[in-house]
């Protein structure tokens, strides 16, 4: 068995996940955090939700690699940022740290932005996460909160502009992977009609199942999937109106449920889309390149489901930061 610890004392702590697509804020009081690891499951992490914020600025909008994030997108990340940290701070929140990802490690000005917000807000950290360290933390995320074995259980944490891979034991000789596909890097490169053509579908597929196939042959008996699309999906099976991470943690979701969701979604206009999606509408324009994502990584490593966290990348951070 493999121990991973971390401890603190009890304390009052926020994050801030900058992704290319949305901004997302968890503040919590944490009990002290003690994640434990084996192949038969993780001790969950004990915390009291004081406030969660979702925006959607895009700001890996239009960005090619080494470009320059877009203006208005970085005003958006800007002023719901300045918006969620004051809610922290009012929360009692001790300590605010935000971790930047694809679209800041593409961006030529990335690093600034980020170094900016810190300065601007005050933040007591703020950082571009290698793709590697990216990884890590969706794992310690999700680690506090999946239940189940964990014996050859990957986690794909598909985002907006990237998808991070990676076993959730490291007992394996693979290290995780970060791949530039993401949802709406694949949506913006691929879809030209709404609803999507049979044209856009199968280049998408084609994309996905390309960047993915490096993947092929590793020994994976489950896979978890978080992040955005994710929770999007689970909250489709369930028919959720509201966001309610509690209800999306753990769900099985089937292979024949995801294409389910995947053909309906993709034969909806946008507008369609948008009220099909009730809890996360900003997610209409991108949700079924993000199922596909999914639903060939399924394809490849032979899965018949999968398991939905929303847990992920934003707990791993705020679990690291009182670490």
């Amino acid at each position: 068995m493999q121990h991973n610890r971390r401890s603190g004392d009890t304390r009052r702590a926020a994050a801030l996940d900058l992704g290319s697509n949305t901004l997302r804020l968890l503040a919590a009081e944490l009990e002290p955090l003690q994640v434990v690891v084996g192949p038969m499951g993780a001790k969950p992490v004990k915390y009291s939700v004081l406030a969660r914020g979702l925006a959607t600025p895009r700001l890996g909008r239009g960005l090619t690699q080494g470009g320059k994030l877009d203006a208005g997108a970085k005003k958006a990340a800007f002023e719901k940022a300045a918006a969620f940290v004051a809610r922290a701070r009012k929360a009692g929140a001790e300590r605010v740290s935000l971790a930047a990802t694809q679209a800041c490690r593409k961006a030529a000005d990335g690093a600034g932005f980020v170094a900016e917000l810190k300065c601007e807000l005050k933040l007591d950290s703020a950082v571009v996460l290698s793709g590697e360290k990216e990884a890590a933390l969706s794992r310690l995320g999700v680690m506090g909160h999946l239940h189940g074995p964990l014996e050859a259980a990957w986690l794909a944490d598909v985002g907006g502009g990237s998808s991070e891979i990676m076993p959730l034991v490291n007992s394996y000789a693979a290290r995780p992977v970060s791949l530039p596909l993401g949802a709406v890097s694949l949506s913006e490169a691929y879809v030209n009609g709404d609803p999507p053509t049979r044209a856009d579908l199968a280049a998408m597929a084609r994309e996905a199942r390309r960047r993915l196939e490096p993947l092929a042959g590793l020994p994976v008996r489950r896979l978890v999937a978080t992040a955005g699309t994710a929770a999007a999906l689970a909250g489709l099976v369930l028919g959720l109106e509201e966001y309610q991470p509690g209800r999306i943690n753990n769900l099985a979701v089937s292979r024949e449920d995801l294409r389910g969701q995947l053909e309906r979604l993709a034969a909806l206009p946008l507008a369609a889309r948008k009220k099909a999606l009730k809890f996360d509408p900003k997610r209409a324009d991108i949700i079924v390149a993000g199922l596909t994502i999914l639903d060939a990584l399924m394809e490849l490593w032979g899965q018949k489901g999968l398991t939905a966290m929303d847990a992920g990348l934003l707990e791993g951070v705020l679990f690291d930061s009182v670490a």
